[in-house]
């Protein structure tokens, strides 16, 4: 009996090839996105067409975008050496991308029917894979299509499941292809798990945005935080390879990972009682309203020429106070009217949270809902000055500082 050969089941070291396999669905303009994003994070794509693809965008293209030729069944399986070149570009590919993914080419990976270039090469793959879906309704929600989903996850796929909308046909559902971006953030983390730190696999819950609190039936109490820190902090710990879910009282943006929409302190209270009895990190970015009214109008409030109003308010629940239990690493934020980072430091230790985040809502320029902040990053290790950047970049900060203090529990 013949001894097997070794051969390369990864990528060349240092290797940034990204594989992005395009079949036949609308929402190849998507992908010509996709891979021009690719391009501009500094990574190499390289393009395989199914027929059905080349039928919506032709290869010029995607090689014009990709800077590179793009391969498909009607140039390179003729060409010299064809026969192998599904083997070449698996053996190239650092992450392959399947997007938009039909449901016929979902069937066929599940299946592993290789009848195409594309089929041919995720057979001979040996890493990680992302899956956009693209299709109609109902045949995205059909038993098969569902079926074959479940068969590719359970097999290490990563699935991004179709978003909610207005689908090409005209029709309202799920079927809506993720964005180019929310492909772009998973293939990133796929990158960044190669190299798997404290934070794989572990369960962190993130809350973001501020939250409302109902007077009337069209009148709420809240406040101005646009949820942006607790955003960014999400997608730092998604890319460190953290099973992430988002709690946010912003407009819940589409995500690779779970999200929770909620509103009141209470809703987010709820859930983030549920998600953290499992939890190993609960960062508490949110701006949660610390009073409530006593009582809610079920409609509206008429003016009626009142010369005043008062309206009854109530204390919510401390939710970072009420989440405390072992093992579960605690994050809390003080946002303080002014350079005020002793009550900060004072915080930290009254809520007995592992690191608190300090910022100015004062400072020029990095005031609520501004794209930038300037923080100070308090833990019992001592503490970290982030001057004034991104609020990517501040979550960078303070995800490193989580990573630190798990490995020194």
């Amino acid at each position: 009996m013949p001894v097997a050969q070794d051969r390369p089941v990864a990528p060349p070291a240092g290797a940034r090839t990204v594989l992005v396999g395009v079949t036949g669905g609308i929402a190849v303009y998507k992908a010509v996105e996709l891979v021009r994003s690719l391009v501009k994070e500094g990574f190499q794509p390289l393009v395989i067409e199914t027929e059905a693809a080349r039928r919506f965008v032709m290869p010029l293209t995607f090689a014009a975008v990709s800077q590179a030729p793009v391969l498909d069944d009607e140039t390179t399986w003729q060409s010299s050496g064809g026969w192998f070149q599904h083997i070449e570009a698996a053996r190239r590919a650092a992450v392959m991308v399947v997007a938009p993914a039909t449901a016929n080419t979902i069937a066929k990976l599940a299946h592993g029917i290789a009848d195409n270039l594309l089929t041919a090469t995720y057979l001979a793959y040996r890493g990680p894979v992302i899956v956009a879906p693209s299709m109609n309704w109902a045949m995205y929600e059909h038993p098969a299509t569902t079926e074959n989903l479940r068969v590719l996850a359970e097999r290490g796929v990563t699935i991004l499941a179709a978003t909610s909308g207005e689908l090409a046909c005209g029709e309202e559902g799920q079927g809506r292809m993720v964005s180019p971006q929310t492909i772009l953030l998973a293939v990133r983390r796929a990158f960044a798990a190669q190299a798997s730190g404290p934070l794989a696999g572990r369960r962190v819950v993130v809350t973001a945005g501020g939250t409302r609190e109902s007077v009337d039936a069209v009148r709420f109490l809240g406040n101005r935080s646009s949820g942006k820190m607790g955003r960014a902090v999400a997608d730092e710990a998604y890319l460190h390879g953290a099973d992430v879910v988002l709690v946010t009282a912003a407009p819940a943006e589409e995500s690779p990972y779970a999200t929770h929409a909620v509103e009141s302190t209470a809703e987010m209270a709820a859930v983030v009682a549920r998600e953290c009895a499992a939890a190993d990190v609960l960062v508490m970015a949110a701006a949660v309203a610390d009073f409530t009214p006593a009582a809610t109008v079920d409609g509206k409030i008429e003016r009626n020429n009142k010369p005043s109003l008062s309206i009854e308010l109530v204390a919510t629940s401390d939710i970072l106070a009420a989440s405390a239990r072992p093992g579960l690493l605690r994050v809390g934020f003080a946002a303080e009217a002014g350079p005020r980072v002793d009550r900060a430091r004072a915080k930290r230790k009254a809520k007995g949270v592992e690191i608190l985040v300090f910022n100015d809502i004062l400072a020029e320029g990095v005031g609520i809902g501004s794209d930038e902040n300037e923080i100070t990053i308090i833990t019992g290790r001592g503490e970290t000055h982030v001057p004034r950047t991104s609020k990517t970049r501040c979550a960078a900060a303070i995800v490193t500082e989580i990573e630190a203090t798990l490995v020194g529990a």
